[in-house]
């Protein structure tokens, strides 16, 4: 059975991009959307991965094919850094609780260990987080079941040091196409070939039975998410002034985004610029992790934190 193992819909919120918080959503996927795409793709599962939300996953009821999952924000208090984390097959009450302690990870990763939930570190070589060092990942690998080796919208060099770091440790290979826009989605995957349900794929997902598939990302992925999410902001825009002519608030965006059109093609140039900053990053942790003396290595959370 396969199942792309990070998605989103509008569940995931605003962008938290300078100068676009509240106003350009991080995906416009709607859950079905998402669910008969995906199905359509040839996935035999369908998990959505909102950031910091499972009311995209619950949106599609109790169907016996569909995994309630999120990317959980996980920070260390007193940095400027946090991860990413994909858990699976949660509770609505479990996720309250992740909630609540996401925002400090000497909370967060114990509680997830204690409700034996399955945690992926994801795109862990990309520097969309912050600063994140050798020491920070070597804090957390001893909590986290998996490592996301294949992210549809990183680089193949950024997954290939996933792919060391899992071997080295001995963690599960998952991968998920990241998908904000219905380009990507399940293009790239994870397959549990002896499974035949939900409950068998999630038990062969635990037990490291499983290989990944499909594409790696780069800079025409990037800039395919950038075009589409433009073409949603105006359709969502526009859709809303229809609705209520008479808002000055929805003329104010829409007029404004009309005004803002001749600088659409700045974020392509952008895209080029975030994926050599990107490589550049993936190179300095690699550094990083090799510089790491061994002692080191086996730290715990409290120390990196």
């Amino acid at each position: 059975m396969k199942a792309d193992l990070h998605a989103h819909t509008l569940y995931s919120g605003y962008s938290t991009l300078p100068y676009l918080k509240r106003l350009l959503r991080e995906s416009y996927n709607t859950p079905e959307q998402v669910y008969r795409l995906a199905k359509a793709r040839g996935m035999d599962l369908v998990a959505i991965t909102d950031h910091d939300a499972i009311g995209g996953a619950l949106a599609l009821g109790d169907r016996d094919d569909v995994i309630v999952g999120c990317e959980v924000t996980g920070c260390f208090p007193r940095e400027p850094v946090s991860v990413h984390l994909n858990v699976f097959d949660i509770t609505e009450a479990q996720h309250e609780e992740i909630q609540r302690r996401r925002r400090n990870v000497l909370d967060l990763m114990p509680y997830l260990r204690a409700q034996d939930i399955f945690t992926s570190l994801n795109h862990v070589a990309s520097g969309i987080n912050g600063p994140v060092t050798g020491s920070h990942i070597a804090a957390l690998l001893p909590w986290v079941d998996a490592l996301e080796i294949r992210n549809g919208s990183r680089l193949v060099s950024q997954n290939r040091t996933a792919v060391g770091l899992a071997a080295a440790h001995a963690k599960t290979g998952i991968a998920g196409s990241d998908a904000h826009t219905t380009f990507a989605l399940g293009r790239t995957w994870v397959d549990a070939p002896a499974a035949t349900n939900r409950a068998e794929f999630l038990r062969e997902l635990r037990a490291g039975r499983v290989q990944v598939g499909g594409r790696h990302g780069g800079y025409f992925r990037l800039a395919n998410d950038i075009a589409r999410s433009v073409v949603s902001f105006y359709r969502e825009k526009g859709g809303q002034l229809i609705e209520n002519p008479f808002s000055w608030q929805r003329h104010a965006l829409w007029w404004g985004g009309l005004a803002c059109m001749p600088v659409v093609a700045i974020p392509f140039v952008l895209a080029a610029g975030h994926f050599l900053l990107e490589g550049r990053f993936n190179r300095q942790l690699l550094f990083d992790l090799v510089a790491t003396p061994p002692p080191r290595l086996r730290t715990g959370l409290q120390e990196a934190a």
